[in-house]
C-alpha cells in the first residue's frame, strides 16, 4: 500500500501510516480534535528485527489471550505508532510471532447462539450449559464444517512473539499496559 505522505514527517526514517479515510486538512488545523497531534519520530524507527514499537504493542495485545479476527482495533496505532493495524497483524504473522487459530482453536470465542446454531446444524442436542454445549461442538464437529461455520478466529501469540514482547518490554510499559 502506498502511504500517505505528510511534510510533518519528512525527516523520520520512514513515513508513518496515515488512513485514506483521515481528514488531513481537519488533523492539520484542529489536533486537539485527534487522540495524538503527531507520531513519535522513535516510534518509526524500526528494532532489529524489523518491527516498528507499534508492532511491539500488537504483538503484546495478541498475547492478552483476546484478540481476534473481529477485535475493535484501537485507534492510536494509527495516531500515536504510525502502523496499520492490518499490515502489523501480516507482519508478526509472516515473522511467526504470532498466528491465525484454526476455527477449533477460536471455538472459546463464538456465543452460546452460535455455538448452538453449529449443533442444530449437524443435528445434535443443543441443551446445556456453555460449557456442555462448546464440548458437544467439539467432540462431534469436524474441522471441515467447523471452518465454514464461522468467520471469527483467534490470533495466538508464538514462543518468538513471547520472546519479542520480553526483550522490548520498556516499549510496552512505556504504552502502559493495563493489568
Amino acid at each position: 500500500m502506498t502511504k500517505i505522505k505528510h511534510p510533518v514527517y519528512d525527516n523520520y526514517p520512514e513515513y508513518p501510516y496515515i488512513s485514506p479515510e483521515r481528514d488531513l486538512a481537519r488533523w492539520e488545523q484542529y489536533p486537539e480534535e485527534f487522540p495524538y497531534s503527531k507520531v513519535e519520530k522513535k516510534n518509526m524507527e524500526r528494532l532489529p528485527e524489523g518491527l516498528l514499537p507499534g508492532d511491539v504493542i500488537m504483538l503484546w495485545r495478541i498475547g492478552l489471550g483476546t484478540f481476534n479476527s473481529q477485535s475493535m482495533i484501537p485507534n492510536y496505532f494509527e495516531y500515536k505508532y504510525g502502523i496499520d493495524s492490518d499490515e502489523s497483524l501480516e507482519l508478526l504473522v509472516r515473522k511467526g510471532y504470532a498466528y491465525k487459530a484454526s476455527a477449533r482453536e477460536s471455538l472459546d470465542t463464538l456465543s452460546i447462539p452460535v455455538l448452538k446454531r453449529i449443533l442444530t446444524e449437524n443435528q445434535l442436542d443443543k441443551k446445556g450449559k456453555k460449557q456442555d454445549v462448546l464440548d458437544r461442538v467439539r467432540d462431534n464437529v469436524s474441522d471441515e464444517i467447523l471452518e465454514q461455520s464461522f468467520t471469527i478466529r483467534n490470533y495466538v501469540i508464538t514462543d518468538e512473539g513471547r520472546a519479542i514482547i520480553k526483550a522490548y518490554d520498556a516499549i510496552i510499559q512505556k504504552h502502559g499496559p493495563k493489568m
